[in-house]
């Protein structure tokens, strides 16, 4: 412990020195923002790319696993995957990845 106010025996511990790293009530908000942002993103995506972003990310399914249920090749699971993440960096105003 350290002293705090040494008039009142009052003392702070380690803990109360260290900064919180939480992202605050701030960047929570912003997070929740950008998740509905991105939802509506995608709620306005044609019907197949909605599918396969939802199979890919939220169900872990490989795109393999994709083309089997939608009944198209791997290859083209691909590219409609690309297609579908390039129309919402463009729509999120998110640069392309290097």
């Amino acid at each position: 412990m350290f002293p705090r106010n040494s008039d009142r025996g009052e003392s702070t511990t380690l803990a109360e020195t260290i900064p919180d790293r939480g992202e605050g009530p701030m960047g929570l908000y912003e997070v929740e923002e950008l998740r509905q942002s991105l939802a509506s993103a995608i709620n306005r995506m044609p019907e197949r790319e909605k599918i396969v972003l939802t199979l890919y990310y939220y169900e872990n399914m490989t795109l393999a696993d994709i083309g089997e249920v939608l009944g198209v090749t791997e290859s083209r699971v691909c590219q409609i995957h690309t297609r579908a993440v390039l129309q919402l960096r463009s729509r999120m105003g998110t640069p392309p990845a290097p």
